[in-house]
């Protein structure tokens, strides 16, 4: 059935980044679509999933997280360049005393169990200038967190997604919203640019909303010192990697390697361990954090287990990581 709300291609607002490209591509039934096509699971592949075997399940006994934590004693501190990894695939980046906050899911969710403490008391959080929204998945965009943060923050400047703002202003959030088509670029302070960039991902909150907000991830260039970071979001390995890449110099990115089991089912969607270093090495980036896991179980996989496998199985490749220990800051 055709899409008949016509969903919008880029933003006419903000600036292209990336030589011919003219907007986002809609399928033939007007939704948002991968560049290197879509791998969608069924309700019945679903079923199959949660009903098949769980050969790591007895490991989620009594399962803990592998992430440090440490409480910000200073939240209000702003003052130097740095990420903050809050758990899951939420961070602060702190970049010329601007305040960027990305994908927080920080408030009590009951249907997510949370297996890391926030590290910070959520009214002290109220110096953010401009918060990320990936996407629409609860993982990553949470009703209670956004719109707690949102009154805190009420000149902070949300950023994200074509068709997103819709769901932000049902929430009753009066912020300046910006939403951005692929290789588009946010209008922010000089000393800043953010770029929104492809994803291989999908979106969906609802049964009937199947890609009508669209996913990407976050391109950080830091115009003072010349550093860039990457936000990959959630995505599953692809040309990509390749394509971003080649159009950016990377300082460090934010690569998932959690929710990624069984792989049949997830792999087109989220980077395990292995997908997680093929991606690096496609971006080229000098650093990477690894992230999305150790907060959220979400896959048939325990907590702690895409570190372990990190650990053991790719020794030679660790030299790059700068491990997400929850509240400490990482120095760029």
């Amino acid at each position: 059935m055709k899409y008949l709300m016509g969903l919008k291609k880029y933003n006419s607002d903000l600036k292209f980044v990336k030589a011919d490209w003219t907007g986002n591509e809609l399928t033939a039934s007007g939704l948002y679509t991968n560049i290197y096509g879509d791998d969608i699971k069924s309700f019945g592949e679903a079923l199959r999933w949660m009903r098949g075997d769980k050969p790591l399940s007895a490991l989620k006994k009594d399962q803990r997280s592998p992430l440090g934590f440490q409480f910000i004693e200073n939240i209000a501190d702003k003052s130097s360049n740095a990420i903050i990894p809050l758990g899951h695939a939420s961070f602060i980046v702190d970049i010329n005393g601007e305040r960027l906050l990305i994908d927080p899911v920080v408030s009590s969710n009951k249907l997510l169990k949370r297996y890391t403490k926030v590290p910070f008391n959520l009214p002290e959080l109220n110096n953010v200038d401009y918060l990320l929204l990936s996407h629409n998945h609860r993982d990553h965009l949470d009703k209670s967190s956004v719109k707690q943060l949102a009154r805190l923050n009420p000149d902070a400047v949300i950023l994200t997604g074509l068709e997103i703002g819709k769901i932000l202003k049902r929430w009753g959030v009066n912020n300046q919203i910006q939403e951005a088509g692929w290789y588009q670029q946010f209008n922010t302070s000089s000393s800043l640019s953010i770029d929104f960039i492809p994803t291989q991902h999908w979106s969906r909150r609802w049964l009937s909303d199947t890609n009508i907000h669209l996913w990407g991830s976050f391109m950080i260039q830091d115009n003072v010192s010349n550093k860039t970071i990457y936000y990959g979001s959630d995505s599953g390995y692809g040309k990509h990697f390749t394509d971003i890449g080649n159009d950016y110099d990377i300082d460090i990115a934010m690569i998932g390697i959690g929710a990624y089991e069984p792989q049949w089912f997830m792999k087109p969607a989220h980077t395990g361990p292995s997908d997680a270093i093929k991606a690096v090495k496609d971006l080229k980036a000098r650093q990477w954090i690894p992230m999305h896991y150790g907060t959220f179980d979400l896959s048939d996989e325990p907590i702690f287990y895409p570190e372990q496998i990190l650990r053991e199985e790719h020794r030679e490749e660790l030299s790059q990581i700068l491990w997400m220990n929850i509240g400490k800051r990482i120095g760029f």
